[in-house]
């Protein structure tokens, strides 16, 4: 299954990259999805204890659109290149994503730096748009 078939498939009516509200649109629904895995992983654990402030960085980070990025994606002349760069990454995060069910405290800082990779490989796939 390509990228975009498979994003349609975790959120049901994805809406793509084509324009700008798209595109914000996807950005909220991609962030939400990672957010709401997050945020059970949160509540399943309980205190992140020494890692309590990492986690709620990381929370935060699906909560708010990187304004600094977007501007210059929403914007963009997306080809099939940057399309497809984009909902790779996409994917990538709610792949992620989809692992918080089998994360326990001793792996939980490990799976932080993977969300925030992911989120960190979508910031710059948006910048480089």
């Amino acid at each position: 299954m390509d990228a975009p078939a498979a994003l349609s498939a975790k959120i049901p009516g994805f809406p793509g990259y084509e324009d700008a509200n798209a595109r914000h649109l996807s950005d909220e629904e991609v962030r939400a999805y990672v957010g709401e895995a997050l945020a059970a992983l949160g509540d399943r654990l309980g205190s992140a204890g020494p890692l309590t402030e990492r986690y709620e960085s990381t929370l935060l980070r699906t909560e708010f659109t990187n304004q600094a990025v977007f501007r210059v994606y929403e914007s963009a002349k997306l080809g099939d290149a940057q399309t497809a760069a984009m909902s790779a990454a996409d994917l990538a995060a709610l792949d992620v994503a989809d692992r918080a069910a089998a994360v326990d405290a001793s792996s939980f800082g490990a799976y932080l730096d993977s969300v925030d990779a992911a989120l960190d490989e979508r910031d710059r796939i948006m910048q480089t748009s």
